[in-house]
This record gives structure tokens, sequence and C-alpha cells, in this order.
């Protein structure tokens, strides 16, 4: 097995050695060089590369060392409150803070702490938002102090806060401001953010319009754009590719491209993709956090990705035969869960670029309804009871998980 490394090992062989004289000869004369520390910090950091790039070789070639697993385990809830209803949508604020809006039409906060004394994540929640009384199709973070809500009534909600660094006092520390719109317009449906302050926002009859937030001495303004629109037949998902640039899915199994350019959504391409319903899509990031993947999931088993920066849409993995109709997908640094309504939560990994599935690490039999991306190799999984767990994926990611592995059993 050739290895494709960006460090010369025989050079870094021979500096370790020079620095090992160097220390040789300290112990002797009791005289230490005056570049030893620089040269120690020089090595330690190409050491750090070396290990990062060796990383993919361990996980794929020296499969017997440790085979990649998943754990789901259960997050200790805090205070008073839970949430009690299917999620509708979800934002990540920070680290730790999410905001949620479940189908009942209750707005909370919810925390996630790391209790290190106990070895065990706890959860806390925020009472509902008072003020916002309809569920919420989408939520938008403006900046570290103001967040929009797009109601499925209409209504336009600004949530204003210094303290989003933390868990608020929604009764006393977020401010609720409801945003007025000047067009008739009934409610908002599906939503997707396509840049700075622009969104492709659903209108009924099939149609995804632009719709434009506009700050004017420290009020803000919808500008919905009736004319500027594109007509998607039986719509199902959508996502973000890049600026100005979003794939739609349809019930159909087909994808539609749209790049929004000289003031107008145009449908720059059409594929058909699955032969079921498209229920989800997704970027998939690599281990560099570069989003160079597509993913559409859909029923009766159905899975594609392509790769995003080919001029051809070339399919890299096609699965028809996995069980139940795929709902929900979530990824982060090389790895993505794919969730399915048999119970079924299936592991895919991205090694020197390709995406595989790992079936061995597929866990059966456990219904949820929602995965969120959490930290690496981590993610949150919500019940049907609106609880939280953690997916827990057992793999090796870092230099230090190189260094804790015994490389001989």
């Amino acid at each position: 097995m050739k290895m494709n490394l960006s460090v010369d090992r025989k050079d870094f062989k021979n500096q370790v050695k020079d620095l090992r004289k160097k220390l040789d000869g300290c112990l002797t004369n009791g005289i230490l060089d005056d570049s030893f520390q620089e040269q120690l910090d020089k090595l330690s950091q190409i050491e750090q590369d070396l290990l990062a790039e060796l990383i993919p070789y361990y996980r794929v070639y020296a499969n017997n060392i440790k085979k990649t697993s998943m754990q789901i385990k259960p997050i200790k809830q805090l205070g008073a409150f839970s949430f009690d209803s299917f999620l509708q949508t979800a934002l990540r604020i920070n680290e730790n803070l999410f905001i949620t809006s479940g189908i009942d039409g209750k707005v909370q906060f919810f925390y996630i702490a790391d209790d290190s004394d106990n070895n065990q994540i706890e959860v806390e929640w925020s009472p509902p938002i008072k003020e916002i009384k309809e569920a919420i199709s989408f939520i938008y973070k403006f900046n570290d102090k103001e967040i929009l809500l797009f109601g499925v009534r209409g209504g336009c909600y600004l949530l204003s806060s210094d303290n989003f660094s933390q868990m608020p006092d929604v009764n006393g520390q977020v401010k609720v401001k409801r945003i007025q719109t000047e067009h008739d317009f009934n409610g908002f449906g599906r939503c997707l953010a396509i840049n700075d302050n622009l969104f492709a926002v659903e209108n009924g009859d099939e149609k995804l319009n632009l719709l434009k937030i506009i700050k004017e001495k420290d009020e803000y303004r919808l500008d919905f754009y009736k004319d500027i629109y594109c007509t998607i037949p039986d719509w199902t998902a959508l996502e973000k590719i890049s600026e100005d640039y979003f794939a739609a899915g349809t019930k159909m199994g087909e994808l539609y491209f749209i790049k929004y350019e000289d003031k107008q959504l145009t449908i720059k391409e059409k594929i058909n993709f699955l032969n079921e319903e498209i229920r989800q899509i997704r970027c998939l990031e690599d281990e560099n956090g570069s989003k160079s993947s597509l993913m559409a999931i859909g029923n009766k088993g159905h899975l594609k990705i392509f790769s995003l920066y080919e001029d051809a849409k070339t399919v890299k993995i096609e699965l028809n035969n996995l069980k139940g109709n795929l709902f929900d997908v979530q990824s982060k640094k090389g790895t993505a869960v794919v969730l399915s309504e048999d119970g079924i939560k299936y592991l895919l990994e991205e090694n020197f670029g390709n995406w595989y599935l790992n079936y061995e690490a597929a866990i059966k039999d456990v219904f949820f309804t929602n995965v969120l991306k959490l930290e690496i190799s981590k993610y949150l999984l919500m019940d049907v009871e609106g609880k939280l767990n953690i997916l827990d994926i057992d793999r090796i990611d870092t230099p230090n998980d190189l260094w804790n592995t015994p490389l001989y059993r």
C-alpha cells in the first residue's frame, strides 16, 4: 500500500534523530542548544500533521484494529420544562444553545451542557415564548443578538437578546417584536436562506418566491417579490449548495438546480435522480468541513450521492435496498446519519473523498423523529416523546484517537 503523505517521513526521522542527539549532549554537558525548543515545537506540529493524514489509512486498511460503531446514550433532563411536541424546525445558535419550534406552535430554547464530574450530558429546556402562538416554518440567525422566525400563518417575529451566549430568560432577557408585512401573504411555507437576507419561500401553487429582509434605521421590513419566482411541481425538500444556488427535490424523484441571477430565480438543470419520492436533500461535510457532495434520500430505502464539483453529476453511491422510508439526514466532518421509518439509524463515512455505508454500525429497532448535528461524531436524536439522546460514533477522528488506539491485538 502506497501512502500519499505531504510529510517527508525520512526527513522527519532524521530531524527527530538530530534532536535526540542534542538532548543526549545536554544530559552530558548540561548545556541545551538555544534552538532546541523551537525545533521541538516544529517537529511536534509536523507529527500532528502526519498523524492527521494517517487517520483515513487506519480507518480503511486497519479495520481489524478499531471498528467504527454507534451507541445511543440518554441525556439527563434538568429543570421544570420539557418539549412535548413533534419538532417542526430547529436552529443551532451556538455550541450549546438551540432554538426549536413544535407543531403545537410553541417556541422554546434548549441548552446542552457536559457534566464532566459525572460523565453525563445534560439538557435544560426554557418555557415557551408566550408572545408566539403559531408554528414556525423557518428560523434564521441574523447575528449574535437577533434571530428571525417565519410563521406558518404569516407572522414574522424578531427575537433579540444580549444573552444568547447561554440559556436566556425568555420572560426577561428576550425581546419579541412582530415585523409587519405589507403584502397579501397567507403564511410562510417551507423556506431556505440563499444569501444574506435573501430567502426562497413557498407561496402555494408550487411556487418558490424571493423574499428579502431589509433593515433601515434599526427597523426591519419584508420585501416580497411576487414577480420573482420559479415553479417546481410537487417539490418536497430544499438544500442550499452555495451562494444564490440551491437544489429542490420532488415527489417524482427529480432534482431541480436553481440559481438566483439577473434578479430572477432560474432553473439551471433538472435530473431524474431517485425512483421514489425525495424526502430530504443534504450537502455532506467531508473531514475538512467542505461540502463537496450532495445526498438525496427517499422512500423504500433509496439513497444517492454525487459530487458537487464535477461537470457531470456522476453518482458516487446508489443504494435502493435499505429498509423503510428514509426521511432525515445530517452530516458533520466526515460522517452522515440517516433515519429510517423502520427504526434504523444508518451511518455513512467519508475516507479519501469517497462516501460509503457502514452496514455493521447501523442501529435497529429504536425510533426517532429527528437528528441534529452536535460535534464531530456526535449527533442529537429526538424521540417520539420529545426527549433528546446522544448518538455517539466511536471512530478514529483525531491524532489523539490514534495515540489511544492499541496497534496490536
